[in-house]
């Protein structure tokens, strides 16, 4: 992934979303792609541009919102591959989660 400055993800957020997305994947350094040929990488997009919407929104200083699209590729990376199985395991493995509907 390409660095991005705090200039770059302000610059971002500063257009519409279509035109956002497009000024984020030229910051990212990637190809042009068919949205719906490359769902994946459409949807990565996607989820890369709503962090930074989430970050701003959050009141986030525009060098820490760099920094929230960088955590957030990271952590898309680190699960890919993972399945749904994923939530129910942890959530089995933390002893202080009950299933017992008297704590409801």
């Amino acid at each position: 992934m390409a660095l991005l400055t705090p200039q770059g993800v302000k610059e971002v957020f500063q257009f519409q979303k279509s035109q956002g997305r497009e000024r984020l994947r030229r910051l990212l350094k990637w190809e042009e792609f068919d949205e719906l040929r490359d769902s994946r990488r459409s949807i990565l997009l996607d989820t890369l541009y709503d962090s930074i919407v989430f970050a701003v929104g959050k009141g986030f200083p525009w060098a820490e919102v760099a920094q929230v699209v960088k955590f957030t590729e990271e952590l898309l990376r680190e699960t890919k591959g993972m399945g749904q199985e994923a939530p129910t395991s942890c959530a089995v493995k933390n002893p202080h989660i009950t299933f017992d509907s008297a704590n409801t």
